[in-house]
């Protein structure tokens, strides 16, 4: 690989793109920390319960680090403001390598209060990876790459999960009864999410980062009241607002496919489908990154398009859904992947909830890509957009925290997208026609704030030195 890259934009102007710099790097690095620790926690995760016997208590945890998870994602973006990229990567980058060594100490010796501290503290921590993650996968891509860089950052993303069930299924594809995983299967994605830590010192800072297009990304610094009220601004206004039910209902099924796999599933099936349900993530992804950057369709069109056929393929897979719950709770199998049908049609259900679920996140990074191209906004907007989803995650496993029935989980999240449908397409039918001006007028403030705080008058500096002059 040679060390520059020339390149040239709509001007035909050349730019030098150092690899390391390069936007598809840092993509790479991002990709490769989320790689190792959400993306190793997705994989446990994909196996329902965490891996472990019984689904209830892990619920439960799961919901308390989805509370604290909210919380860091919506206000993370005032940190990441403050310490820097670079330092809160690291910093989040750790904590999921808690969680997993909670679920090994869990599993064998039953030690329950670590397994929820685990959980918290790596909720608190991926909610600052997220406040990371979300400006820079669209942020620093050039406009013209964002789709593809999408569907390229949630394919590398996915590959953790895919791998991760990869490794969980080879240890665990002999286990042919209900219960819990080896304990051999925590100790390998542990040394795994270790590596994330390094991988984090990579990303490059906002403004060292090279564009093909020649752009240069602003890192606002701003004192802390000029940042509160700008986050404030952002994170209140009408646009995000309306989405929320949308942020809020996109993960929501998350509790009931883990709940169900524990349920119906044996332990080398579950371990199949942490493997290849995967996989629906990464098609999800990329089939709605390109579709979001074909040129012979207007912005506007892609942003509508991709919202319909989402919200239907969304509802339509919930009517099928039904029909599956219905099936499980008249005979009360235990599925391998022998049993035939039954099989299929559970084993296709949530490879469907993965690709749906997945699209609906790239397409909503996109639409907020498309709200503001300031860095500090979108960590806002992303944290916002993450944090609210986050908080869905943590009702709908609370509420299977307890043996409650399947069919509430249904008409919750039926009913969660259609109420969120209307407030949605306020949002979406402004993309590619209005500008967002209320985003824009609070990064404006923001930087004429910033800039009377740094350029003082010379009247006052005047009076700051006779001030000085008499101590």
């Amino acid at each position: 690989m040679t060390d520059q890259i020339q390149v040239h934009d709509r001007k035909n102007d050349v730019y030098k793109v150092h690899w390391f710099r390069s936007t598809i790097f840092q993509v790479f690095v991002v990709s490769g920390v989320f790689f190792c620790a959400p993306g190793m926690y997705n994989a446990l995760t994909a196996l329902g319960a965490g891996g472990l016997a019984t689904p209830w208590y892990a619920n439960a945890t799961a919901a308390a680090g989805y509370a604290f998870m909210a919380v860091l994602c919506i206000t993370g973006g005032i940190i990441v403001s403050k310490i820097g990229v670079n330092a809160a990567l690291t910093i989040a980058s750790m904590g999921d390598i808690i969680y997993a060594g909670s679920l090994y100490l869990n599993s064998k010796n039953g030690t329950q209060w670590f397994l929820m501290f685990g959980s918290i503290y790596s909720g608190c921590t991926d909610g600052l990876m997220y406040t990371v993650e979300g400006p820079v996968i669209t942020s620093y891509p050039e406009p013209d790459r964002r789709g593809r860089m999408l569907g390229l950052w949630v394919g590398l993303r996915t590959a953790a999960p895919v791998i991760g069930g990869a490794i969980i299924f080879g240890l665990n594809n002999k286990i042919d009864s209900t219960g819990g995983v080896s304990l051999r299967t925590y100790l390998v994605i542990i040394g795994i999410m270790c590596c994330g830590p390094f991988i984090s010192l990579l990303l490059s800072h906002p403004e060292k980062v090279q564009r093909r297009d020649g752009v240069k990304i602003a890192f606002r610094k701003m004192d802390w009241s000029t940042t509160l009220t700008e986050w404030w601004r952002i994170v209140c206004s009408k646009d995000i607002l309306l989405l929320c039910p949308l942020f809020f209902t996109s993960w929501f099924s998350q509790s009931y496919t883990g709940t169900m796999q524990t349920q119906y599933m044996n332990v080398r099936t579950r371990s199949l489908c942490a493997f290849i349900i995967p996989f629906g993530d990464i098609a999800g992804g990329f089939l709605v990154g390109y579709f979001l950057d074909i040129k012979r369709l207007s912005i506007k069109q892609r942003a509508r398009w991709s919202f319909g056929v989402i919200m239907v393929s969304s509802l339509a897979l919930w009517v099928w859904t039904a029909v599956v719950t219905k099936q499980l709770e008249d005979t009360h199998p235990v599925i391998d992947w022998t049993s035939g049908g039954i099989f299929a049609s559970t084993f296709t259900l949530f490879f469907l909830f993965d690709l749906v679920t997945m699209a609906t996140q790239t397409s909503l990074f996109w639409i907020i890509g498309q709200m503001s191209d300031d860095f500090i906004a979108l960590s806002y907007m992303t944290g916002t957009l993450r944090g609210v989803e986050c908080a869905g995650q943590a009702v709908a496993f609370g509420i299977k925290s307890e043996d409650t029935t399947n069919w509430l989980s249904v008409g919750l999240n039926v009913g969660l997208i259609v109420f969120s449908i209307p407030f949605a397409w306020r949002v979406i039918r402004k993309v590619g026609v209005e500008k967002f001006e209320k985003i824009a007028y609070a990064v404006a403030a923001s930087e004429q704030a910033a800039e009377k705080t740094r350029e003082k008058s010379p009247e006052e500096e005047d009076v700051d030195l006779e001030k000085s002059s008499k101590y």
